[in-house]
């Protein structure tokens, strides 16, 4: 006796991809810049700086004066002295007058030019102290300066952008297949 049999052959179902790669293209062009540079003005002004320096004192101590300066002062030295002198024969002659004093005036008179006294003298220093005179006005600066600066101007550009999408497409490589079979007895099928 035979015993009837099934017997299954099965195959799979598979199936297939086709990909298509997306492209993608980008350019981008530079931006456009301009560039405008205004300078900046310096302007200065300046005030020279003046040194005076009077020695007019100074040459008249150490006598060397002027024409002026020194005619001046000869009629000055010279009045004085003339003054000193009269005052001088005044009193010599007002001591004569008194001659009823019975005094021997005109050997007094004498003894006193011929005897002074002690002559004064003090150490000093030629020119002094102060003699030159100087003024000093210093310079002035001015300095003004206006800051420049720049103009910058810019046209950007966007990106130009293709892209272009990929695909996937899914297909049936093979088809899936039972096969099934009967063994034994009369019976033979298959699906």
């Amino acid at each position: 006796m035979q015993v009837p049999q099934i017997r299954l052959h099965q195959i799979y179902a598979q199936i297939g991809l086709r990909t298509t790669q997306p492209v993608q293209e980008m350019e981008q062009q530079p931006a456009e810049q301009s560039i405008k540079q205004v300078p900046a003005t310096l302007t200065i002004e300046r005030k020279p700086s003046q040194l005076n320096i009077d020695q007019e004192q100074m040459w008249n101590e150490l006598n060397l004066k002027s024409p002026s300066v020194f005619s001046e002062d000869m009629v000055n030295f010279a009045k004085q002295e003339a003054l000193e002198a009269i005052a001088q024969k005044a009193q010599e002659g007002d001591q004569l007058a008194e001659i009823e004093k019975k005094s021997d005036m005109i050997v007094s008179i004498a003894e006193s030019k011929a005897n002074p006294g002690p002559i004064e003298f003090n150490i000093g220093f030629i020119p002094s102290y102060g003699s030159v005179k100087i003024h000093y006005t210093p310079s002035e600066l001015n300095v003004d300066w206006k800051q420049g600066g720049a103009e910058i101007e810019t046209i950007p550009h966007k990106p130009i952008h293709y892209y272009n999408p990929g695909k996937t497409e899914v297909y049936m490589r093979q088809m899936q297949n039972l096969q099934i079979d009967f063994v034994g007895g009369n019976m033979d099928r298959n699906t």
